[in-house]
């Protein structure tokens, strides 16, 4: 039977339940004793006022066992503190693993998903998820849940002994607090959309703060500390604007289940001290009935501070779902075919590719070409032709279309993503590098002697001389220790450590004089074992390579060797003409 109040908790606080279901119920084993505490602890504490009374009616009596009763309350005191102590671990310890798992969960999602997903999602905004809101999914799982459970134990044991006392005070007590949660409960939805229109800020804000901390050398570059700092003090103003209103709102509504307590107080005098003077009830069991309503006033409170907090929490969840659910671009489950271990031929059939957030611009358009096994390949284009678009589809950095990319006549998509990208080399031109050591950097945990090697082929030995810790050497956020063509080169070297049958170079030798490109294009030219295919601007680079593909726009536009290009009008031709120094020239055949 599906209960309206559980239908409206689905619709209200679906994610919290799903999480609940996920993280909180397979831990069971903690709560069930933390639970019983909780009980024990709220029923040893209405015992507290029923012994007060017995001992204050003993009293006006001037009958014996006064002292016993007394010595039971301070006996009920120090076991309600041991047993509220093991209720926090029993609570809080779960909710920590609850809080590690979630985090392991969301960090393993991260890495499984594809570049696609990161180009909608900003880094702070991931961060924030990453950090605020697993700890509000922390709070949900221990804190939240064992004070939860002690306001419902605690009204219920309140309660029901005040049933036993009266049954008439205590329906005057309930009238008013029954009123201020239904204010309560109406304040609550209009809480929970201020609370995701909070989160979301709060990742911008922190997407905001990154950015500034990883962009501070061009902020003080370009003197645009007071932009950045406007920026920042508006992101900073909207969440403060969203936290107040959010504040106005709970001043006004949640206070009112404590100012309910102070009403149910007044009215139980008002009502029971006629009751003491008809006889109906003794001045010890009004006096309990005080102690009780006093005893149900805490739940109260903390009912009105729960609420937020299952609401920031439901809002986090949801933010955090929204990655754990995220499906992962990988079309080869299920199929897995095995990659080639060798130098692959590559066919493109009808190639067209644009971008899901830009599907009407597409970058590539009806590309059709072959490049062979262990060839050689280099790739000319103006700016935005697809060159680099070109290269993160064999990369599978992006899928193409099924049916136009094929790795020795298998359909790239249905090899296996992992095995494929274990056998590719990519070098990108705007190469990221890790706040670690030049050695780190490279290697990935690779031995010593191998990175070394890899530094050397990709011309870096004079640099590691001239720096002060050679391959030791911490290269700083982004490798802002290091020049561009510093920083290409260790990107190199990363790539050729790797025994890649792929090798995939966009634009890595733009920042490299050309006696340097020479020498690094000569190393490339000897890895007979891999398929090579070298983006460049620099159309030097591309003199001795076996096949050029030029691109207009995503089109191929014309294809062959250097010299046949240069044999016919075209692009290629314009460009060699535009770019061709005789000093360079010279340098550029003395290297190769």
């Amino acid at each position: 039977m599906d209960l309206p109040g559980v239908r409206t908790l689905r619709r209200n606080l679906p994610n919290s339940l799903r999480f609940a279901r996920e993280s909180v119920l397979p831990l069971w084993r903690w709560y069930v004793p933390g639970i019983a505490a909780v009980l024990l602890t709220n029923w040893l504490g209405v015992q507290v006022p029923t012994r007060m009374a017995v001992g204050l009616d003993k009293l006006r009596a001037g009958e014996s066992g006064v002292a016993t009763e007394a010595m039971w309350i301070a006996i009920i005191g120090v076991v309600v503190i041991v047993v509220r102590t093991l209720s926090r671990v029993w609570f809080f310890t779960p909710g920590r693993i609850a809080e590690s798992q979630m985090r392991e969960r969301f960090f393993a999602a991260l890495l499984r998903l594809q570049p696609g997903f990161y180009s909608r999602y900003p880094t702070g905004d991931l961060l924030s998820r990453a950090t605020s809101d697993v700890t509000f999914a922390r709070a949900l799982a221990g804190f939240a849940l064992m004070q939860g459970a002690n306001a419902i134990a605690g009204l219920l044991a309140g309660v029901g002994k005040m049933l036993t006392l009266s049954p008439t005070l205590t329906v005057a007590v309930a009238i008013p607090c029954v009123l201020a949660y239904w204010a309560v409960s109406w304040a609550t939805p209009q809480l929970m959309a201020m609370q995701r229109a909070s989160q979301k800020q709060l990742g911008e804000l922190a997407d905001e703060l990154l950015g500034s901390f990883q962009g501070v050398a061009t902020v003080q570059g370009f003197c645009a500390e007071e932009t950045f700092t406007r920026r920042l003090d508006e992101r900073a103003a909207n969440l403060r604007a969203s936290s107040l209103q959010m504040t106005r709102l709970r001043v006004i509504a949640f206070p009112l289940l404590t100012v309910a307590g102070g009403v149910a107080t007044w009215g139980l005098l008002a009502v029971g001290g006629g009751a003491v003077r008809s006889g109906d009830l003794t001045a010890g069991e009004l006096a309990a009935f005080v102690a009780l309503v006093a005893f149900i006033v805490m739940p109260l409170r903390m009912v009105g501070w729960l609420l937020p907090v299952f609401q920031r929490a439901e809002a986090s969840l949801e933010r955090i779902y929204i990655v754990l659910d995220e499906p992962v671009e990988r079309p080869d489950i299920g199929l897995a075919r095995p990659v080639p271990a060798h130098a692959p031929t590559l066919t493109f059939s009808d190639l067209s590719f644009a971008f899901g957030d830009a599907p009407d611009r597409p970058v590539l358009q009806g590309l059709t070409t072959t490049i062979p096994a262990g060839s050689t390949v280099g790739i000319y284009g103006p700016v935005a032709s697809g060159k680099s678009t070109l290269l993160r589809l064999l990369a599978r950095l992006e899928n193409p279309p099924p049916g136009t990319v094929f790795v020795d006549g298998v359909d790239l998509r249905e090899l296996d993503l992992d095995a494929w990208r274990a056998r590719v080399c990519l070098v990108t031109q705007t190469p990221f590098l890790f706040s670690e050591t030049i050695e780190e950097n490279i290697g990935f945990g690779a031995d010593r002697n191998a990175v070394a090697a890899a530094a050397n082929d990709a011309a870096l030995t004079t640099d590691l001389a001239a720096l002060p810790a050679g391959l030791d050497t911490v290269v700083g956020e982004r490798g802002i220790a290091l020049s561009g063509g510093q920083r290409q080169r260790v990107a190199l070297a990363r790539g050729l450590l790797r025994p890649a049958s792929l090798v995939l170079l966009d634009d890595v030798l733009s920042a490299v004089d050309h006696r340097t490109e020479g020498d690094l294009l000569a190393i490339l030219r000897a890895r007979t074992e891999a398929t090579r295919i070298i983006v460049s601007h620099r159309l030097s680079a591309l003199v001795h390579t076996d096949l050029i593909l030029v691109l207009t726009k995503g089109r191929l536009v014309d294809q062959g060797t250097h010299q046949e290009l240069l044999g016919r009008p075209g692009p290629y031709r314009d460009a060699w003409d535009t770019q061709r120094d005789p000093a360079d020239v010279a340098d550029a055949a003395v290297s190769a």
